[in-house]
């Protein structure tokens, strides 16, 4: 194991991060509690790898994290520090959402892996030291609570693992893209990075678990409120919601609420602020009053699938775009693999392409293998091409 630079001050923190906007490339990945143990996301180490030695870098001491970590910040904005990643968009949309940092010349080496077409094409980062290197890094520590202090010797091992071996694979998967002719496949992919942001202000944050329970339009309105209530005890208890009700009480209570105090004190499942003033109350009133459904989503905002859209000779166009995708997807399976040709058409890029043409759904190196196997097996590419 190199030397481990436990940082937690900002200024030894600034003087890392004018080290690392000298060097072409750093190593890097972040820890961070995403609803496990608090309400929220929140940051809570940054490894990084300058090729000879790791840096763990703490920001709960610090006394404004953005402002403290803001040289880091910089180095992560600045093009001409290639930062290897593995498996990055989760750290990109935490940097976006908490702090406004967009990372830019990202290198992926779980893109770089997927580009290989291997039958294994989502790898964890443990498993591809394991395939690539022949090494057994200990993932124990995976689980753990980041955000508890101080941080054992076992955890801050297994933050330098994850950082430390970067440099090694992403060399080795870039020679052998190289051989293969797919580095520039590599190249978009990772520029398409970039552009990765955090989706903000969902209108309706219920619907996604309302669909994975079956909540019918009747049980909406209940279940909305008590996922609102949910969300308020939570953001006050500084919990995540799970702590406060489960996702399976929650639908269970939507189906049937409680409407009674004597019912609540025997409920089960409840963290015990529910079955308090002032939410007791409010989580029987759910349960007793005549909720409004929700309104209806604004027609300019309503985001209906696209074939659904049509009918007669349109949805006929679009059924023989669709064939004709399905075609290419088999030519592609019988020209690179059934891995490559899900890369290439999956079942959403096969969507996309039927509403908006292979030109703007796919990437160029994507639409030069299409194109190739088109042309191959004599399909009309061409009729693909363009928006529907």
């Amino acid at each position: 194991m190199p030397t481990i630079h436990y940082l937690t001050t900002a200024e030894p923190i600034a003087a890392a991060a004018a080290h690392f906007a000298t060097l072409p490339r750093i190593g890097i990945d972040l820890e961070f509690d995403d609803m496990r143990h608090r309400y929220g996301r929140h940051l809570a180490l940054i490894q990084v790898f300058d090729g000879a030695e790791v840096y763990l870098i703490d920001p709960l001491p610090l006394p404004d994290m953005a402002v403290d970590l803001e040289p880091l910040f910089a180095v992560l904005r600045d093009p001409a520090v290639a930062k290897v990643f593995h498996s990055c968009k989760s750290d990109i949309l935490l940097l976006d959402e908490v702090f406004s940092v967009n990372c830019r010349n990202i290198v992926d080496t779980s893109v770089q892996f997927t580009l290989l077409a291997a039958e294994d094409n989502n790898i964890s980062l443990g498993r591809l030291i394991q395939a690539e290197l022949g090494l057994e890094v200990d993932k124990g520590e995976q689980k753990s609570n980041w955000l508890k202090r101080p941080l054992t010797e076992a955890q801050k091992e297994y933050a330098a693992n994850d950082v430390l071996y970067l440099f090694e694979l992403t060399d080795r998967l870039s020679a052998r893209l190289q051989e293969l002719g797919r580095s520039d496949w590599a190249a978009q992919e990772n520029l398409a990075l970039e552009a990765v942001r955090y989706g903000r202000d969902d209108p309706r944050p219920w619907s996604r678990n309302a669909a994975k329970y079956k909540i019918t339009a009747l049980e909406m309105p209940i279940f909305r409120e008590l996922y609102m209530l949910r969300d308020a005890v939570a953001r006050q208890l500084d919990r995540p919601p799970y702590h406060v009700l489960s996702n399976d009480r929650l639908a269970e209570l939507a189906r049937n609420p409680l409407e009674t105090a004597l019912q609540l004190r025997g409920a089960n499942g409840l963290h015990p602020e529910l079955k308090r003033s002032p939410y007791a109350e409010q989580l029987l009133a759910i349960g007793t009053t005549d909720l409004e459904p929700d309104a209806p989503i604004p027609a300019d905002q309503r985001k209906f699938p696209f074939r659904r859209r049509l009918s007669g000779p349109a949805a006929a166009r679009a059924d023989a775009r669709e064939a004709l995708l399905m075609a290419l997807k088999g030519h592609l399976a019988t020209d690179h693999g059934s891995t490559m040709a899900n890369m290439v058409l999956s079942n959403r890029l096969i969507a996309d392409i039927i509403e908006l043409g292979a030109e703007a759904a796919l990437r160029p190196w994507q639409q030069q293998l299409l194109k190739d196997s088109a042309e191959k097996h004599g399909e009309d590419y061409a009729s693909i091409e363009k928006p529907f």
